[in-house]
């Protein structure tokens, strides 16, 4: 089927830097977590206050600041592959996820907010986390978006420019909305291609086009990258670098970000059989 082709075209697992342009294959490698058990969620409340560290980290120190990672948002047949399982989370456990994030006080930044905490020692709200989707999804607008809201929470959402307004993906109209409700909209290429297999000059019109395209659009900077299928090597970055953003993010997980990995961040990923349980440890305290 055409959505399952495009399913596992969008995903992908983590790759080492290299310097070499040739990509390794992907292979990927699935560990089965326990069933998932939810607790009730609280209702929506007001929105929090954020509060400013009493003491921002100094400009280059790292900073502790989980990026969570989602792509599908939909309830799973019982014999789901594993691939769909690890790129999948259902629509009542991320509204359960996100009522978890805002009971314990955790405040929605965005990368822009990062960056600028990295570079400059700029404070941030207490408990600053990142909520970021990958690849444009139809589903992150009609599911996460609501649900965000609904919980005073700022999205991210890293999205490959060409299949825009075209199913299953999200239209500019939508993304348009989400970015006016304050939801923060990235870049993840144009046609999530493996960057390492291409031209330079190809690599270099699916890094820098993208960018320009989604600014053009929305009329606010694109500051950060979403590495597609997680690969890119000293190259990448460098056009990255050229192009004009300021940071990237990676499949590596982990929660410590620095200033000087501006673009190989690391993320927290969240999958089907994840417990609530299993997302609080993986969160700082």
């Amino acid at each position: 089927m055409v959505v399952a082709a495009l399913f596992l075209a969008a995903c992908g697992t983590p790759a080492q830097p290299t310097a070499s342009p040739s990509p390794a294959p992907v292979i990927v490698q699935v560990v089965a977590t326990p069933d998932v058990t939810l607790t009730p969620a609280p209702t929506a409340t007001a929105a929090p206050t954020p509060t400013a560290f009493v003491t921002a980290p100094a400009p280059g120190k790292a900073a502790i600041v989980p990026i969570l990672m989602y792509h599908h948002l939909q309830d799973l047949p019982s014999d789901a592959t594993e691939l769909r399982l690890t790129w999948t989370v259902a629509p009542a456990h991320f509204d359960a996820q996100m009522a978890l994030i805002a009971q314990r006080g955790f405040h929605a930044i965005t990368m822009a907010q990062l960056v600028g905490q990295l570079n400059e020692g700029r404070p941030l709200p207490a408990k600053p986390i990142i909520i970021s989707f990958d690849d444009g999804w139809e589903e992150q607008y009609t599911v996460a978006f609501p649900i965000l809201k609904k919980y005073h929470l700022i999205g991210t959402f890293f999205v490959y420019t060409r299949p825009i307004d075209h199913a299953p993906y999200m239209t500019w109209a939508q993304l348009q909305e989400m970015s006016a409700a304050g939801m923060d909209i990235q870049a993840h290429t144009l046609t999530h291609p493996h960057l390492r297999a291409l031209s330079p000059d190809e690599a270099m019109k699916e890094i820098a086009d993208s960018k320009s395209i989604i600014e053009t659009r929305l009329g606010k900077p694109v500051v950060a990258f979403d590495y597609p299928f997680g690969e890119y090597n000293a190259s990448i970055i460098d056009m990255l670098k050229r192009a004009g953003y300021e940071s990237a993010v990676t499949l590596a997980a982990g929660y410590t970000q620095r200033a000087d990995e501006l673009f190989t961040l690391h993320r927290i990923r969240v999958s089907y059989r994840d417990t609530l349980d299993d997302l609080v440890k993986r969160l700082p305290p």
